[in-house]
């Protein structure tokens, strides 16, 4: 499709097309900002983007979701206009600017089929899928994970709503696996998910207009407990430095609902751990309970609440067939793990009641486990 697509627009064939999919938290939510562990998986939606060169320095990209073409130089990035489909594609190509890698003019098709309507990171999507697909039509000497950096960079200056863990898990996810990422050191690993398994993306149709503001709350009093944490003991540098035992210790200097953040945090992050075990080990049930868990965690000591949500993860606690359900993100949906024969029931009944209580339509997306970015010369 995205090689017809180029062809259509720019009267040429690509010289490299590629792709890079969006993803989702199982755990590990909000930890990323303490220093902790995140589990996701890469999903079943994808950026598809397409390269050719030109001849003068003009860079000229096209969406086919917004039907737009954006026209610019090298001289016009020194503005870029945030949240906007060009902002991850002209963050790209200044951050290769910036580091050093002069590139020429581009021809640039970008198509997509991720869902905007839940965080499923779009535009880290986008970043990875074009940055690579660059790399390998300059042949560019750059290692993955300095790759991985340009990319993360970008999220940081334009998409600050999204980080270096999404490009991570979207350019190296793999197909039958979850990928566990050490938010400190950037190291990662797998883990494996069961074929067995079905993961049921639902958007509940509603966004909530303060979450950025809010999140950016619930980081500012992390902060501000670890301030006091390092004050009286030096050696702790992050939140996922402490245990849940140890923590205790500072109950005392903490406000109660700064006490509850950090609690989350510090508990996530064994739940995430946990998490992983129990499915290197094949236990479902365990790994359920943990998810279940970190739902409650986020809710009553987070402090994220939705109705909605809390909703869908109590529906999906009675039925058959469901191991495990939570929010994900900034209440932007919920994610839903169920037995791949009762995935056609379970989603059903979560529609049907969500229908009876709320009065609106769910949503659900199902995905398995995806591979990660993929790039491919075509002429």
């Amino acid at each position: 499709m995205i090689e017809s697509l180029h062809n259509s627009v720019f009267y040429e064939k690509p010289e490299v097309v590629s792709s890079a999919p969006g993803k989702i938290n199982l755990m590990g939510e909000h930890t990323h900002h303490s220093g902790g562990f995140i589990f996701s998986i890469a999903i079943n939606q994808r950026v598809y983007v397409s390269i050719s060169s030109r001849l003068d320095d003009k860079f000229i990209a096209y969406s086919n979701r917004e039907m737009e073409f954006e026209i610019f130089t090298k001289k016009s990035l020194d503005k870029i206009e945030k949240n906007k489909w060009s902002t991850p594609v002209k963050g790209v190509i200044k951050s290769f600017l910036d580091n050093g890698f002069d590139l020429p003019g581009l021809n640039i098709c970008i198509a997509s089929d991720i869902s905007t309507s839940v965080e499923l990171a779009n535009s880290s999507a986008t970043a990875v899928a074009l940055s690579f697909a660059i790399r390998r039509l300059q042949n560019i000497e750059i290692e993955d994970i300095d790759l991985l950096h340009l990319c993360g960079m970008v999220n940081k200056n334009f998409s600050p709503h999204e980080t270096i863990f999404d490009c991570i898990a979207s350019a190296m996810g793999r197909d039958k696996t979850g990928i566990l990422i050490d938010c400190r050191t950037l190291k990662y690993e797998y883990a494996p998910i069961s074929k067995s398994l079905k993961i049921l993306i639902i958007d509940i149709g509603k966004r909530e207009p303060n979450a950025l503001s809010q999140f950016l709350k619930r980081k500012s009093d992390c902060d501000s407990a670890l301030e006091v944490i390092s004050s009286l003991n030096p050696q702790i540098h992050s939140l996922c430095d402490l245990t849940s035992d140890e923590l205790k210790r500072y109950s005392n200097f903490l406000d109660k609902s700064s006490m509850g953040k950090v609690r989350y945090v510090v508990g996530e992050n064994e739940r995430t751990l946990n998490f992983v075990i129990a499915l290197r080990r094949g236990d479902l049930s365990m790994a359920g309970k943990l998810m279940f868990d970190s739902h409650l965690s986020l809710r009553n000591e987070y402090e994220i609440i939705s109705p909605e949500i809390d909703a869908i993860v109590d529906i999906s606690a009675t039925i058959e067939g469901v191991i495990g359900a939570k929010l994900f993100g900034n209440c932007s949906g919920a994610v839903v793990i169920t037995m791949k024969e009762k995935t056609g029931e379970a989603i059903r009944i979560l529609s049907e009641k969500f229908q009876e209580l709320f009065g609106r339509k769910l949503k659900i997306y199902v995905t398995p486990p995806e591979n990660g970015v993929e790039v491919s010369f075509k002429s």
